[in-house]
């Protein structure tokens, strides 16, 4: 296992971290992911056109109601830990292509799975709440540092194993890829108007209901996703 693995494995767990008991802020989100981990592997044009995708998808999905949404904050990683391990060291464009579209589908599932996982762990957290509770009216001080720990703890452990799963699932799946990378990158090529496509209609909607952050995230993936896909950036 290489450093990269590792730091895959590592953002993984602080993405689920994040986006869960701690900050929640942007950091989370595919595109940041993608970038630290383009940095990490040394294959930008990959992260990127991984990233770009995901975050489209990311920022569609709305927690209505009672609704889970998809954790794409653990997808978004795996999504392009998954795509950058297949494309390692990989000589031709279309192995790299074909690993992108297995990426992005990579992420997508992981993203739609961790749904009960998510369910679970705020299930979880509420059983820690109401222990911090009882604990602090008991007269115990560090009750409240220790739950936010556990939680913290727990959290890291669901990305990280999660992540280091699918990164196990794309170590097997590699030769598979590359016998048919061909058709694969075939695909990669048809889905990509799509995925801009969908991306533009994303960035409108923010627009129209002036959701300007949320926008502005858009602009930065669909300007990523030309400056990838379009100019070819290294």
């Amino acid at each position: 296992m290489t450093g990269a693995h590792v730091g895959t494995l590592v953002l993984g767990g602080l993405a689920a971290i994040e986006s869960t008991p701690v900050a929640q802020t942007l950091a989370s989100q595919p595109l940041v992911t993608a970038t630290i981990l383009g940095a990490l592997w040394g294959d930008w044009s990959t992260a990127l056109a991984v990233g770009v995708v995901l975050q489209i998808l990311a920022a569609s999905t709305l927690p209505i109601g009672a609704r889970t949404p998809e954790d794409y904050s653990v997808g978004g990683v795996v999504g392009a830990g998954v795509a950058l391990s297949i494309a390692a060291g990989a000589p031709f464009e279309h192995v790299r292509q074909a690993a992108s579209l297995t990426g992005v589908l990579a992420g997508m599932v992981a993203a739609t799975l961790g749904v009960p996982l998510l369910r679970w762990q705020r299930q979880w957290n509420e059983g820690l709440a109401r222990w911090c509770e009882n604990a602090l009216r008991a007269g115990r001080e560090r009750a409240l540092a220790e739950s936010q720990g556990a939680a913290v703890a727990l959290a890291f452990a669901i990305g990280l194993a999660a992540t280091a799963m699918w990164m196990a699932l794309a170590h097997g799946g590699a030769a598979l890829v590359e016998r048919e990378s061909l058709r694969l990158a075939g695909a990669w090529h048809l889905l990509q108007p799509l995925w801009l496509g969908f991306g533009f209609a994303q960035l409108l909607h923010a627009f129209v209901q002036r959701r300007l952050e949320r926008a502005g995230v858009f602009a930065a993936a669909l300007v990523g996703a030309w400056l990838v896909i379009v100019a070819g950036a290294p």
